[in-house]
Order: C-alpha cells, then structure tokens, then sequence
C-alpha cells in the first residue's frame, strides 16, 4: 500500500460521510416540519382553529427535536472528518491540511448555532458560514485525493473528483440560500444536499478502493 495513512484517513471520512447523510434525511424532514407549522399557524391565526395551532406547536417540538440531532450527528461526523483529514495530511499534507483546518471552522460555527438556537437569525447566519466553511472542506478533500490519485495515473478518480466538486459547491451554495428560506425551496434545498451527499460517499468510497489496492 502506497500511502496507508491516507487509506486509514479516507476510511474515516467515508464513515463521516454516511453520518451527513442520515442528518440530511432528517433535515428533509425538518424542512417539511417547518412548511408545516408555517401553514397550520397561518390557518391558526386565519380561522382560530385549536387543532392547527395544536399542529403547529407539536411541528416546532418536532423541529426543535430534529435541530438537536442534526447537531450532534453534525459534531460526531466533523470530529470523523477531522481525524481523516489529519491521517491523509500525513501522505498530501498540502490540500488536507488545509481541509483540515477548514473543518475546524465547520464545528466550531455549528456549536455556535446550536448554542444560539434561541436567536435564529444569529443562528442562521453562523450555520451559513459553517456551510461556507464546509465547501473549502469539499475542494480541498477532493483536491487532495486527486493528488494522490495523480501519482497513482488514476485519471478516472481525478476526473471524478472534478465533477463532484462541481455537485458539492452547486449544492452547498443552495444549502447556505436554504438556510434564509423556509417553505419547498428549504426542502428542496435539503433534498438536494442529501444527493450531494450520496454522490460524495461514491467518490470516497471509490477513492478509498483506489488507495487499498495500490
């Protein structure tokens, strides 16, 4: 095996990556909580209705619940992602170095905006720049793997990468617009950072085959 600390750190992010992807289905499912209680409230105060108030108040427990769990999840697969991206800068320490310190930024901001969940604008705004942060995590990563790949002539796992970059950045991009806006465009935010999701966890685990087998 050529760069064995590479492998052992992919491995972790392949784990981190599945861990995004379950808090992203539950992020699905806060987006339409949110539509919800939007709605039944709407109806609420329009027609005085107990039962959509009451559908209302138990959509925002909902929410409030599913907030949590997307936090820890999110803490739990950046504390993965941190220990990967450390053992791959032993083998390409330019690109995942950086990464690294990029992911930092990423769990410190998603503290802050668990911490000041209270306050949703501040909230909103720090859960921005923690998915700004996380692009630089995506490039870097991939810009990483593309170097190990490089060396080891693997042009279909560069030219791969170069197309999920594209996919992440696109869907990054509508997750920190999502996070603005509530209703179907928050869902279908949502929707389609859970395929970025997929799509990353193919290239990593593609990846992660590539540095096993060399």
């Amino acid at each position: 095996m050529t760069y064995p600390n590479a492998f052992a750190g992919v491995k972790k992010l392949v784990a981190a990556e599945a861990l995004q992807i379950i808090s992203a289905g539950l992020g699905i499912i806060m987006a339409i909580l949110s539509f919800a209680a939007i709605a039944g409230a709407a109806n609420a105060l329009a027609t005085g209705s107990e039962a959509s108030a009451a559908g209302a108040v138990a959509s925002g427990i909902g929410i409030v619940l599913l907030s949590i769990g997307i936090l820890v999840l999110g803490i739990i697969a950046t504390v993965f992602t941190l220990i990967g991206l450390k053992k791959c800068s032993a083998d390409e320490p330019k690109n995942f170095n950086i990464a690294f310190f990029a992911a930092i930024a990423v769990l410190a901001l998603g503290v802050l905006a668990g911490v000041l969940t209270a306050v949703p604008v501040i909230a909103n705004i720090m859960r921005a720049l923690s998915n700004i942060a996380n692009v630089c995590v995506f490039v870097f990563t991939v810009s990483g793997i593309s170097e190990l790949a490089q060396k080891l002539n693997r042009s279909d796992v560069v030219n791969l990468g170069k197309t999920i970059l594209i996919l992440m950045v696109a869907g990054s991009v509508l997750s920190i617009v999502g996070t603005f806006v509530s209703g179907v465009f928050a869902i279908i935010s949502a929707i389609v950072s859970l395929v970025c999701y997929i799509a990353y966890l193919v290239y990593l685990t593609k990846a992660k085959a590539m540095l096993e087998s060399n």
